[in-house]
């Protein structure tokens, strides 16, 4: 009896067994998200799609989905850079600070860098506090710098200026500012524009534009017929990474080119790589994702003569060979060296400073009467003291940097014996086999240039739906011509104080006889309105509804939801746009994407053979345009751009 309940409980967990297993087995989206992330990180795109894929099967957050079908696409577009690469020649590196790298591009007499002036950031509403600087070359008639329009809330942009006249003065007169096409500027950031010397050339890094993820390097070049920038090109791997690359510039003589990039670099710092320039690289098709990964990597040892072969990064998760371990463990000893005297020299400036502290202090407390020759001197000679000891600092810090970063990228430390009558400080700079050190340039001033003020602009009305700690009332003037929608909040006989309407804004006040009308917002579909009617009620004001006009005068809600099903929103007889979606039926993705890049709705119309669907409509044909540019680079081609007239 014992023996039939054993089996008995032996076969019941065999049923029961297979099922933990398979539950155990199971991944979350955010696990796999994460998954897609170290693969795409390590350029094994295909699996990172799949990953990805996986993700979004599992998810129900529209949010995260939205994420992932991003990295999607940053797997597809990895796919098709990865399909031909270059090996560059690299002539060296040098570690430098994030927030001053460009300062140590070895420029030619012809450019420097220059902070935009002022007046120059107003005509792009930038109110100048985060200003970046320019790279400004005296011999061209043209200069395009980035800025940020803080009306807008968008990223940062490109801007163009060109020469419009030498005054009697000899001043430069500058044209006002004019932002790039679409095709350059995205609602992402694109920073850190620099001209060639002719130019006719323009590289800049976006992180908006198809791209591996990050920052990416990119290139345009000047169509003298059409007096613009071409379609840019994103400038591949290795120059594009997974990780953020930034201003590459080209030398005059177009020997070489400088770039700076965080893939092998430690926090808050970057590797500015100096490279032999070739007119036609020799283009390869990568045999492996290991050789891939390689080529990412930017192997520099030894001017790329090194025998041994960059490993992948840690993503990669793939185990070290024992020669390179041993390798690594030989150099522990003289990484401890330079460590213990970056802690050292830590101490001693944090000593120096607070020795600096206490004189300052005792200098201060003395009257005027007395002589305080003594103690400035001493302060004064403590000063330099500080600044030695400083610079030693820096310098330890960045030997010490740069055999991290060797870790990082190639995973090994190269076996150095540092000789006993060598410091640890003078052997740091032994161990830096490639580096070089460029020199730090200055910043010029253009206080010898004018900059047209262009014709001033009436200040927009922010007429966007908001709750603010006290609402904003507009009188109800010039009307729009087209159809929009008001919630009307109520109605009253006498003027309504301002905490009656609960923060909202923005508030149209109307008096109609003796009593007094209140609207909020203006909208341009239904189904924005409703939203904001959701919140208006939540904050206390149930009874009010949403109202639509047309041409100016009300009608009534069904009518202007009929002419926004017919895409009739314009005034009559004046031409709107729309950007054409596809006819009968459109991918979720699209869906998605145009739900990700546009706060507009899809509208369907009705045709005698199906149904068309389009989004819209649009003010401006440049607005259109903007969107559909950017559909068609995520792969929809057929996206279009129309004009229609009411």
């Amino acid at each position: 009896m014992a023996n039939k309940l054993l089996i008995k409980a032996y076969l019941i967990a065999g049923l029961f067994l297979p099922a933990s297993l398979i539950c155990a087995q199971q991944v979350s989206a955010p696990a796999l998200f994460l998954e897609g992330e170290q693969l795409r990180k390590a350029y094994e795109f295909e699996r990172a799609k799949e990953a990805y894929t996986r993700a979004i099967s599992l998810s129900g957050d529209s949010a995260f989905i939205a994420r992932a079908q991003q990295r999607r696409v940053l797997c597809e577009n990895g796919l098709i850079l990865s399909n031909y690469v270059v090996r560059p020649h690299v002539l060296g590196r040098a570690f430098i600070p994030y927030r001053e790298f460009f300062l140590y591009y070895d420029l030619s007499p012809s450019g420097s860098w220059a902070l935009p002036p002022f007046e120059l950031l107003r005509h792009v509403n930038d109110n100048g506090a985060s200003r970046l600087p320019l790279f400004y070359r005296a011999t061209l008639d043209r200069i395009v710098f980035t800025a940020q329009d803080s009306t807008s809330g968008s990223g940062w942009d490109l801007y163009m200026i060109q020469e419009k006249d030498i005054l009697a003065n000899g001043s430069i007169l500058w044209g006002p500012p004019v932002r790039l096409g679409p095709w350059i500027n995205t609602p992402g950031n694109e920073v850190y524009p620099v001209l060639s010397s002719d130019g006719k050339t323009l590289y800049f890094s976006s992180d908006g534009l198809p791209g591996l993820g990050g920052m990416n390097l990119y290139v345009s070049h000047w169509d003298t017929q059409m007096q613009q920038w071409s379609m840019t090109e994103n400038m591949g791997i290795p120059f594009s990474s997974t990780h953020n690359d930034l201003l590459y510039m080209l030398s005059d003589d177009m020997r070489f080119f400088y770039f700076a990039s965080d893939r092998a670099a430690p926090q808050d710092s970057l590797v500015l790589y100096k490279v032999e320039y070739e007119s036609a690289p020799v283009k390869i098709r990568p045999a492996s994702v290991i050789e891939l990964r390689e080529i990412a990597l930017i192997p520099v040892l030894g001017n790329n003569t090194n025998t041994d072969t960059p490993l992948p990064p840690k993503e990669a998760g793939m185990a070290l060979p024992e020669s390179i371990l041993q390798k690594t463990r030989e150099a522990t000893a003289h990484y401890a060296q330079l460590t213990e005297a970056v802690r050292n020299l830590t101490d001693h400036v944090t000593e120096q400073e607070k020795k600096l502290d206490s004189l300052r202090k005792h200098y201060s407390s003395l009257s005027p009467e007395e002589d305080r020759t003594t103690i400035a001197n001493i302060i004064r000679e403590e000063e330099f003291v500080l600044m030695e000891l400083q610079q030693s600092l820096r310098d330890a810090r960045k030997s010490a940097q740069s055999i991290e970063d060797l870790f990082l990228s190639h995973g090994v430390l190269p076996p150095v014996t540092p000789p006993a009558s060598q410091s640890p400080l003078a052997v740091a700079a032994d161990i830096q086999e490639a580096a070089f050190v460029p020199v730090r340039q200055k910043f010029i001033s253009l206080d010898g240039h004018v900059f047209e003020t262009p014709v001033p602009a009436v200040p927009a009305v922010n007429l966007e739906f908001r709750i603010e700690k006290e609402s904003v009332v507009l009188p109800m003037e010039n009307e729009p011509r087209g159809l929009y929608y008001r919630i009307q909040l109520f109605t009253v006989s006498r003027k309504a104080v301002i905490s009656q309407l609960k923060g909202i804004s923005p508030v149209f006040e109307v008096r109609a006889g003796n009593q007094y009308v209140y609207y909020a917002g203006q909208f341009n579909s239904y189904a924005d309105a409703s939203r904001a009617l959701a919140s208006t009620k939540r904050r206390g004001i149930t009874g009010a509804i949403v109202v639509a006009f047309y041409q100016g005068k009300s009608i009534s809600v069904q009518e202007g939801r009929r002419r926004e099903a017919q895409n009739k929103t314009a005034p009559e007889g004046i031409a709107a746009f729309r950007v054409y979606l596809g006819s009968n039926q459109i991918s979720p993705a699209l869906v998605s994407l145009v739900s990700e890049l546009s706060g507009k709705d899809i509208v369907r119309v009705i045709t005698g053979t199906g149904a068309d669907y389009f989004i819209g409509p649009f003010a401006s044909a440049s607005q259109a345009e903007e969107l559909a540019y950017a559909l068609r680079e995520k792969g929809f081609d057929t996206v279009a751009v129309q004009q229609v007239t009411n």
